[in-house]
C-alpha cells in the first residue's frame, strides 16, 4: 500500500523535484545522529537542524529540560521538511528518556565537550552507530549527560576562545564524521523501507492537500476491495 500511495502522490510532484528527492535519500544516514541537549537559542538550534540537512543526517535529538525548543524559519530554511525531529517534553528526565531510546536504537552515545582532556574527533571510533550530544551554548552538557555517555570528545582549537558556537561545532564534527564514514566500509544508507517510508513522508508534505488525494485513494481502494 506504500509503494502504492506514492506512486499515486508521485504524479502531483514535478519530475525534478522526484529526481531530488530520490538523490538526497541515497545519501542520507540514520548511522549517525546528533541529540541538542536543552538549547535554547533558536538561532543556534536551527543553525544546526540545516547542518545535519545539508551532511544527510536524518534524525535530530531534541531534550527539552529547561527551555523549549524553538525554529528560527529565516535560518533553518525548509530544513525542518526533511529532518526527522525527536522532540523530549520539558520535564527534568528529558535527557534520561532520549538516551534511553537512543540505546534501544544500538547507538553509542558520545557527548561534546571543550575539555582537551579527552579524545577528539579525529580519533572517535564511528563503526558502531553514533549520536552526538552537544550541550546548552553556555554550560554545555548537564553533570548527567556527561555521567551518561559512552565517551566525551573535543574538537581542537588552536586561540586563545574556549569553544566554537554551537552551530560552527555540529559543522566541523559532521564534515569529519561523515566524510570518514562515507570513505569506509561501514553500510550507513537508509534501508529500501526507511527511503521509502520518508519518500511518503516528504511527498505528503509537498503536495498540496496530499490529505485529500490520501483519503480519496484509500476509499477507492477500498471499494475495489470489496467489489
Amino acid at each position: 500500500m506504500r509503494k502504492q500511495l506514492i506512486h499515486m502522490l508521485e504524479e502531483f510532484v514535478t519530475p525534478n523535484k522526484v529526481t531530488t528527492i530520490e538523490e538526497v535519500l541515497s545519501e542520507r544516514t540514520r548511522h549517525l545522529t546528533v541529540v541538542l541537549e536543552d538549547i535554547y537559542h533558536a538561532q543556534n538550534a536551527s543553525a544546526v537542524m540545516r547542518t545535519c540537512d545539508c551532511f544527510g543526517i536524518q534524525d535530530l535529538y531534541i531534550t527539552q529540560r529547561l527551555h523549549d525548543y524553538e525554529v528560527n524559519p529565516n535560518v533553518v530554511r525548509g530544513a525542518s521538511k526533511w529532518v526527522s525531529q525527536h522532540k523530549y517534553e520539558r520535564e527534568e528526565e528529558s535527557t534520561a528518556k532520549c538516551f534511553q531510546d537512543l540505546k534501544k536504537k544500538n547507538y553509542r552515545i558520545v557527548g561534546t565537550t571543550p575539555s582537551k582532556e579527552v579524545a577528539s574527533i579525529h580519533e572517535l571510533d564511528i563503526s558502531q552507530k553514533t549520536a552526538v550530544v552537544f550541550g546548552t551554548e553556555l554550560e554545555g552538557l548537564t553533570e548527567y549527560a556527561k555521567d551518561q555517555v559512552d565517551e566525551l570528545v573535543h574538537i581542537p582549537m588552536y586561540g586563545f576562545t574556549e569553544s566554537f558556537n554551537i552551530s560552527v561545532s555540529a559543522a566541523l564534527l559532521l564534515q569529519e564524521l561523515v566524510s570518514r564514514m562515507k570513505n569506509s566500509d561501514i553500510v550507513w544508507q537508509l534501508t529500501e523501507k526507511e527511503k521509502e517510508e520518508l519518500k511518503l513522508e516528504w511527498y505528503s508534505r509537498i503536495v498540496k492537500r496530499s490529505d485529500i488525494h490520501i483519503n480519496n485513494f484509500m476509499r477507492e481502494h477500498s471499494q475495489n476491495s470489496e467489489s
